[in-house]
């Protein structure tokens, strides 16, 4: 693993105790546990697709900018590959969740045209 890898890596492992005990297990029930995974899920699949994004133009830069060089080249399509496929990975992995919270009712749902209060009888 590479510098980049291993700080990616521990910042995530170091996130877990706060995730564990930001859930109130005690008095929720299955859905609001389900709710509360959730609501961290949504927080972190838009920082990972950043980091993503960020790990596909690095390796982007790579590629262009060391076109002399096969090694680097190699190496930068590896990083726009990994990056390309995370991106797939988070992408999907939300569609999924979105589609099992809808279908199981649980989180928010706002309406598309909110009722407007009228005096009109």
């Amino acid at each position: 693993m590479n510098r980049i890898q291993k700080i990616f890596s521990f910042g995530l492992i170091s996130l877990v105790p706060q995730m564990v005990f930001s859930f109130d297990l005690a008095s929720s029930n299955f859905k609001g546990v389900l709710e509360e995974v959730g609501s961290v899920i949504s927080i972190l699949i838009p920082i990972l697709s950043g980091i993503a994004l960020i790990y596909f133009f690095w390796g982007l830069s790579k590629f262009i900018l060391n076109s002399s060089k096969p090694e680097d080249i190699k190496k930068g399509r590896e990083y726009m590959l990994w990056g390309i496929l995370v991106l797939f990975i988070l992408f999907t992995f939300q569609t999924i969740i979105g589609l099992v919270s809808n279908e199981l009712e649980i989180g928010g749902k706002t309406p598309a045209i909110p009722a407007l209060k009228t005096n009109i009888q």
